[in-house]
């Protein structure tokens, strides 16, 4: 079930310019939060560590501590001291951050601010995947699933150029919408490689210095952007080969696939079944295909859309 994000999302910190540079990236998110949102943020000159015996799972550079006995997640960042303790039930978090961390603002955010905001938002009913989603010419919601280099941000683009609907290239959340599975997008900019760039040609965009990429926001490259998806095709990316390629999958396989891209059902037992449901619900509504994406996608006057069986 959506939530309407409130006006000012609850964000609270001891560093004004942090509490607005945390507060600006939510709102240009567009990303709905529910009305018990909070989170704390504290710039201190030591970070302290947890008390938790529980096992590390790594995911990046988030150490993940998570599941019984205690109900909170811990997590701490390793690029720079951070550490964030989210509540058991609510979707509220405490954050400690170091002034190094501060210092790498960007990062910081799409890294481990994102990762603590993927367990608050699951507290809401939001379950991360990692995809883009789009929306065809037809009305057809489409949903791109694969690795970083798989091609899902440069086909992104290349649909948004053909003035497709465009929610997000890399982060999306699952969602129940009626009967169906939905994906709801956090809004930004979609992001390039220089090898992208030739491709697509866009002019303009602004460079995401930590990650040697060049951001476009869909509207630089003629998309409307559209919060919420309906997946009606779903294509797992891989690059390779001379044409482009999209063959049908098997339900089991798409399961499987799934859940490689949604790994937060694994870390905690809260909610997992809705999780692991909304990801069955999704293999059933869509159209499943693995995809080969080559060059002559970008010659294909439908894009996607003219390598459908």
């Amino acid at each position: 079930m959506l939530h309407r994000m409130s006006a000012i999302p609850s964000v609270t910190s001891n560093d004004s310019a942090l509490e607005a540079a945390v507060v600006d990236w939510l709102l240009a998110s567009r990303m709905v939060l529910p009305p018990d949102f909070r989170i704390r943020l504290s710039v201190v000159d030591a970070v302290g560590s947890w008390e938790d015996n529980r096992e590390v799972f790594l995911q990046g550079d988030v150490a993940i501590q998570a599941g019984d006995p205690a109900g909170w997640v811990h997590l701490n960042w390793r690029t720079a001291p951070a550490r964030a303790r989210i509540e058991a039930q609510q979707p509220e978090a405490l954050v400690e951050v170091s002034r190094e961390a501060v210092a790498k603002l960007d990062y910081f955010l799409r890294s481990f601010v994102l990762v603590t905001l993927i367990f608050i938002w699951k507290r809401a009913g939001h379950y991360h995947v990692h995809a883009a989603s789009a929306i065809d010419s037809r009305g057809r919601g489409w949903m791109l699933i694969g690795a970083s280099c798989s091609g899902k941000s440069t086909t992104t683009a290349l649909l948004a150029s053909r003035g497709w609907q465009v929610s997000t290239d890399d982060i999306a959340f699952l969602t129940s919408r009626e009967d169906r599975a939905a994906v709801v997008g956090f809004r930004s900019p979609i992001a390039l490689r220089p090898g992208g760039m030739e491709l697509i040609g866009p002019a303009g965009g602004t460079q995401l210095e930590s990650r040697l990429k060049t951001g476009y926001w869909p509207e630089e490259l003629g998309a409307t952007w559209v919060q919420t998806v309906e997946p009606d095709i779903l294509v797992f990316t891989a690059l390779g080969g001379e044409r482009t390629m999209l063959t049908p999958m098997a339900a089991a396989d798409v399961l499987a696939e799934l859940l490689q891209w949604s790994l937060w059902v694994m870390f905690e037992p809260m909610a997992a079944q809705e999780h692991l449901d909304l990801l069955a619900r999704l293999a059933r509504q869509a159209r499943c295909y693995r995809a080969t994406l080559a060059p002559d996608l970008f010659a294909a006057p439908g894009a996607l859309e003219d390598f459908l069986p």
